[in-house]
């Protein structure tokens, strides 16, 4: 196994996305990365720094990417290039004056990484949050709410952007770095769409352009007061179900909080199924 570094994201993309689109539901974040990086990331306080992995025969077995602040995404990982791939991180952090936070990824994987990290650098890491990621390919109709679903306008940004926020610190996640330039952009391209009664919003949900026939949804965000009513649950089978009709789309995918059993239950009720387990491991000061 040998691994390959770069900063070009056209030179990481010719090696990975065969790779990664071979698993458009588990990859699917991994992938929306090179996305985000063509059109300019708005949220990144550095560029993204990509890897890959080449078996015997050259063919792509391993992807991993690191755009600031965010922690490092991984794809399964050939447990031997862990320490190499340590030593190639740190190397770049240290280049662009940014610290790795940490690693998200499949279980096996992150939890591999954290422990070549602490292992080569002496810091501690724990673990911040476990996440399931689902999967729908039919979905199933909950019962109606008050309300409509609309599209988020230009007019939404400052709400929207302020939901956001507050998802973020609810949810522990390392927030955006210009969070209504983020908004006004995904709103702009048509990604966020509200749930509202009598005009007024009560509910968000954001999407992500479709990756090898799969959407990502998320994130899901409504205001306290305004919960246990349906809201987030029929919004977010509205939005999955407009999604399966675009052209070319066969699935939706979400993550959620597996501490939150409220969340993972309403998402399988409209037909979402846990996959996979996914793992945010933070590293500690060393």
């Amino acid at each position: 196994m040998q691994l390959h570094t770069t900063v070009d994201v056209e030179e990481y993309a010719a090696a990975a996305t065969e790779f990664l689109e071979a698993e458009p539901v588990s990859r699917n974040v991994l992938r929306g990365v090179i996305d985000i990086a063509r059109e300019g990331a708005v949220t990144w306080t550095a560029p993204a720094s990509f890897w890959w992995v080449t078996d015997g025969e050259g063919r792509t077995a391993a992807a991993v990417s690191w755009s600031p602040p965010y922690p490092l995404l991984v794809s399964t990982l050939p447990p031997d290039i862990a320490p190499a791939l340590v030593t190639s991180a740190q190397a770049r952090a240290s280049e662009i004056g940014l610290a790795v936070p940490g690693v998200f990824g499949p279980r096996p994987t992150a939890e591999l990484l954290a422990q070549a990290w602490c292992d080569a650098t002496g810091a501690t890491s724990h673990e911040h949050m476990a996440e399931l990621l689902h999967v729908l390919d039919t979905a199933v109709e909950p019962p109606p709410v008050p309300g409509r679903m609309r599209r988020a306008t230009e007019d939404d940004v400052a709400l929207c952007t302020a939901w956001l926020q507050a998802f973020e610190a609810e949810a522990g996640v390392i927030g955006s770095g210009d969070r209504r330039a983020v908004m006004a952009r995904v709103i702009g391209g048509g990604h966020v769409l509200l749930w509202e009664v009598d005009g007024t919003p009560v509910c968000m949900v954001g999407r992500n352009r479709a990756v090898a026939g799969v959407v990502r949804v998320g994130p899901v965000y409504t205001p306290p007061h305004l919960r246990n009513r349906g809201y987030g649950r029929r919004l977010t089978y509205e939005v999955t179900v407009e999604l399966l009709a675009m052209p070319g789309v066969t699935q939706a995918c979400l993550y959620t909080d597996v501490a939150n059993p409220v969340s993972n239950s309403i998402y399988r009720q409209i037909g979402y199924r846990p996959v996979e387990d996914y793992v945010d491991i933070r590293f500690d000061a060393g």
